[in-house]
């Protein structure tokens, strides 16, 4: 399946380099700030390195185009010291990233997988490497009776505002909700973080989140870190812990304004209009119900998701929406646990390119890749019905096979991909379409993984994904058929510096 000699020597260099790092985007993630936690008796250093190898097949495109067949390695390492008193938390993190081996011919029809857009925008380097701050934030507790205040570059995470205090609600969330509409790019090796304020209120069952916040450049951009001054994001969630009278179920609502008005010159939509810089302001509306119920000797689950968005897109009307409805059942007491669970994803699509309205859904600052593992399509214009079954073996292994039939929501409209902004100026939104060749048809994807973990400090984990393409995908490639591998793993160090 993979035999260019590229890639043999980059799995070979992987070999070399031994293993040290890596985790899937939801474990490489900080759980939300907890007022209730007790304060250190001195500073934490903790040391977290990731090293991923990918490998590419994508789908082969027509004579003279980009090579669709690569492999490269890439490593972050994160340095963090923090500090917890009894009023004040305190976070310093610097970030390394670097790759070997990226592609330099992988471009044409577009980008040919993730090692493309690394190379594009890494300063067209095939060895990328940078040193930045990745957050820097201080967090006052109780500046009133039940209100923290957290200021300064950070980490945030929509849908995880408040942990519901139910294993199995957490879980979903974690897989299925969390940054579904603003998230720090995770499973990227740059990713992007948010500098700006954040404040958290809670009274009894009920929490309300507000941020004011601008993203960093990252995601795929060599140059992470500066933030991006033409973007501003406002937000606020509540929500609704499970309580007596609501047992086992969480309740959200949120509201997000995005505004941004970049020099970039890419517009994603299927117009084909010109433009001279971003000129998008869009609020979203939405709730979120989550719930995990005991049921005949396991557990059943729910999820339902929907947004409706509201503004101005390049001076037009702009009005869409999207949602999800999941459900799942876990048999508790059977051997591996298997977990079966099974949704539809809608996100709007514009209907004419020629009319004055647009109606794709936008998908704002996301971390596509929880609800795309396979990288091949956006949350926007798609139509995404999936099954997923989730077993473990032992309390140290755990696996996941998925299963996704993608359609376009309108074949007026182009396949999207992308997670967001990524640089504050140049050719790139964040976000890029191809034609639909006027089919709704993009394929069936098939994903499987596996998640051990050797030590309580060091985890591995893989992955393959397939993709065969429908008539979206063989209108423009002349193949149909798309393979995306990797190896990952994590090591994590704390150490306790005390006074």
């Amino acid at each position: 399946m993979f035999t260019s000699r590229r890639s043999l020597l980059v799995i070979a260099s992987v070999m070399a380099v031994g293993w040290i790092g890596s985790a899937d985007d939801a474990g490489a993630q900080a759980p939300p700030p907890d007022a209730k936690s007790s304060p250190a008796s001195g500073f934490t250093l903790s040391v977290r390195d990731w090293t991923r190898a990918e490998l590419w097949r994508y789908f082969e495109p027509n004579p003279g185009a980009g090579d669709p067949e690569y492999a490269f390695v890439a490593n972050r390492l994160q340095l963090e010291l923090k500090r917890a008193w009894r009023k004040v938390d305190l976070q310093v993190t610097a970030q390394h990233v670097g790759f070997v081996g990226l592609p330099s011919d992988a471009t044409g029809p577009g980008p040919l997988g993730i090692g493309s857009l690394y190379y594009e925008q890494g300063l067209r380097s095939t060895h990328p490497q940078q040193l930045w701050l990745r957050y820097a934030n201080i967090r006052v507790k109780q500046v009133l009776p039940g209100l923290d205040l957290q200021v300064g570059r950070m980490g945030y995470t929509s849908g995880a505002e408040a942990a519901s205090g139910d294993a199995r609600i957490e879980a979903i969330k974690r897989q299925r909700l969390d940054a579904r509409i603003l998230g720090e790019f995770e499973w990227s090796i740059w990713q992007r973080g948010f500098d700006g304020v954040r404040a958290d209120w809670t009274r009894g069952p009920v929490k309300v989140t507000g941020v004011a916040v601008r993203p960093t450049q990252g995601g795929f951009a060599r140059v992470a870190g500066p933030t991006i001054d033409d973007i501003d994001v406002l937000g606020a969630t509540v929500s609704v812990q499970p309580t007596r009278r609501l047992r086992h179920t969480q309740v959200q609502g949120f509201v997000l304004r995005y505004d941004d008005t970049r020099r970039v010159t890419q517009r994603p939509d299927n117009t084909g209009l010109p433009a001279a810089r971003a000129d998008v302001g869009i609020t979203s509306i939405g709730a979120t119900v989550i719930g995990a119920y005991p049921l005949a000797g396991g557990a059943a689950d729910v999820l339902a998701w929907g947004v409706l968005q509201d503004g101005d897109w390049y001076g037009q009307p702009h009005r869409a929406n999207s949602f999800a409805i999941e459900a799942g059942y876990q048999w508790t007491t059977a051997t591996w646990a298997p977990w079966l669970r099974a949704g539809l994803l809608h996100a709007s699509g514009d209907e004419s390119p020629t009319d004055t309205r647009h109606g794709t859904y936008f998908a704002v600052l996301p971390t596509v890749r929880r609800f795309s593992q396979t990288t091949v399509f956006s949350t926007m214009n798609v139509d995404d019905v999936f099954a997923q079954v989730m077993a473990r073996p032992s309390t140290r292994v755990g696996l996941r096979l998925d299963v996704h039939r993608l359609l376009l929501a309108s074949a007026a409209d182009l396949w999207y991909i992308g997670s967001g902004a990524t640089l504050e100026k140049g050719t790139a939104f964040g976000y890029a379409g191809r034609r639909s060749n006027g089919s709704s048809v993009l394929g069936t994807s098939v994903e499987a993984s596996a998640d051990v973990t050797v030590t309580p400090s060091w985890s591995v984990n893989a992955f393959v994904g397939r993709v065969d393409g429908g008539r979206v995908v063989t209108g423009t490639f002349n193949g149909d058929r798309l393979w995306f591998l990797y190896v990952e793993q994590v090591l994590r160090l704390d150490t306790l510096l005390r006074r």
